[in-house]
């Protein structure tokens, strides 16, 4: 080609590139200007926040407790001077049904549930945007059976939206290995240490079990327990970051946001920042480098049995690429796989995409596996009776052994979601039982009217939020953590961690 023709392509080619450009910053701007505006709680940023700058400093439980005290005063001291006005059902107006501090307990702190006789120590970790309330019901009953229970507000976390749009992966995993150590140093060398973890929970559960076998200095877990774990997300993530940086621009600010809605959930936060999807994913890369390492030390026995609840079909965490960075590494070791399936019955089947027969098809297909796996599904396609389909570690996939559970799908429920699994039908905010006032619970809004009316997406609104097989988990993870039958009475819960 002639310097002339080099030229060109090198016009054409720059030419392309500005417009490409242009185009994309026309796209953020016409979706910054398509969110709602931003309010002071997702503007602020609490200074009393735990980092991992302040690990030295913050070392127990009872110095986190007290940071995470002033945090809550400094963000109402502040909201009530910048907010003139409070939108209706805000969690954040104080007079507000839903705030959380007017509920039996606000569930937005960490929380510490300790037995009459201790046997073991948990750990607790939430989800993203999530508060300790997500495995509140695990955590009752891991006590009722002799566990020392503590739930850890991750940093970022319980307060404002805005808390989430500074915090780094760093910061959860000094608070991580802080808690961990503090659980640890109440047992005895007979009582071992639980990791249950939910969503981003689950990889910060991982990450920090990764590490302490290769650190001495940290306690390591006898044994892990995750409820839509995110070992892996969308690669989309990894664009979060640029595109944040565009909200640095005059007027960009809402780019920094993947949602900006209504914040009337009490105990979770409604809005996103990209800051949290990029945080999660340096996270979960982070987790499959470890993991690769291990591997390739030969290693991947010393990592303890893992229990996983999981839905077939996840619209947050791809199930598919998520669940298999661990479990195709595990050795036979007692692990387990609950899966949840969809409704199979004929008349729900019809609706169904792909995506719901991806998970279930590689796991009945693909074994043997070095673990079990527990399908919960249909008894027939002619039936909305479940039953429990198992498959032994090491057996060939199609050999099943069968139990029936006695339970059916709920009318309307077509399969569980993300949000879904730790929580029990008769939960007082996500479920469909029993209320602690009205408009509660979030379980039972069944909205019906013309689209593009509410100020929250329809889908937001019909996300099932809680597990109608929840009553199987339990006594799963009594069997898998080898808890006493009889069980250990179990106090009223204590406010707080001390």
């Amino acid at each position: 080609m002639s310097g002339a023709g080099w030229k060109i392509l090198v016009l054409v080619i720059v030419s392309l590139v500005i417009g490409a450009g242009s185009g994309i910053l026309v796209l953020y701007i016409h979706m910054a200007r398509g969110h709602a505006d931003l309010e002071p709680w997702h503007l602020l940023r609490p200074e009393a926040e735990f980092t991992a700058g302040r690990a030295e400093e913050i070392d127990d439980l009872e110095s986190y407790a007290a940071l995470e005290n002033r945090l809550f005063e400094d963000i109402a001291e502040t909201l009530s001077r910048e907010v003139q006005a409070w939108p209706t059902l805000s969690r954040l107006d104080p007079n507000s049904p839903t705030n959380p501090n007017t509920f039996p307990r606000n569930w937005n702190r960490s929380f510490r549930l300790e037995p009459d006789r201790v046997v073991a120590g948990a750990l607790l970790l939430h989800g993203l945007s999530d508060s300790p309330y997500s495995l509140h019901a695990v955590a009752e009953h891991l006590q009722s059976k002799g566990v020392l229970c503590v739930g850890l507000r991750l940093p970022g976390h319980g307060g404002v939206p805005g808390g989430l749009t500074s915090v780094r992966m760093e910061d959860w995993r000094a608070a991580v290995r802080m808690a961990a150590r503090a659980v640890s140093r109440e047992l005895d060398p007979s009582q071992h240490l639980i990791l249950v973890g939910y969503s981003n929970g689950s990889a910060l559960a991982l990450d920090y079990t990764l590490d302490a076998i290769n650190d001495e200095g940290l306690p390591a877990p006898r044994s892990l327990v995750f409820f839509s774990p995110a070992f892996a997300v969308d690669r989309i993530a990894a664009l979060a970051r640029w595109q944040r940086l565009f909200s640095g621009l005059p007027r960009m600010e809402k780019l920094a946001w993947t949602a900006v809605l209504p914040e009337y959930d009490p105990f979770k936060f409604n809005s996103f920042p990209l800051r949290a999807g990029e945080e999660i994913y340096r996270l979960t890369t982070d987790i499959e480098r470890k993991l690769q390492r291990l591997e390739r030390d030969g290693r991947l026995g010393c990592l303890p049995p893992v229990l996983s609840f999981q839905s077939v079909v996840d619209a947050t965490v791809p199930a598919k690429v998520s669940l298999p960075r661990l479990y195709r590494r595990l050795e036979a070791n007692g692990s387990r796989l609950v899966l949840f399936d969809v409704d199979r019955e004929d008349r729900s089947a019809a609706f169904l995409t792909p995506e719901a027969n991806r998970v279930l098809t590689e796991a009945e297909n693909g074994g043997p596996w070095s673990f079990d796996i527990a399908i919960v599904t249909n008894q027939s396609t002619q039936s909305d009776q479940v039953e429990l389909r198992t498959v032994r570690a090491g057996s060939p996939a199609a050999e099943f052994e069968i139990d029936d559970l006695g339970m059916e799908w709920p009318r309307g429920v077509y399969s569980l979601s993300h949000v879904a699994l730790p929580f029990p039908p008769d939960d007082p905010i996500y479920g469909v039982g029993p209320v602690w006032r009205d408009p509660f619970p979030l379980g039972r809004i069944d909205p019906r009217g013309e689209k593009g009316t509410l100020v929250v997406p329809l889908s937001l609104l019909m996300r099932l939020r809680y597990n109608p097989f929840f009553e199987i988990i339990p006594p799963m993870i009594d069997q898998f953590l080898d808890l006493e039958d009889e069980g250990v009475a179990a106090p009223e819960p204590v406010s707080g961690v001390r």
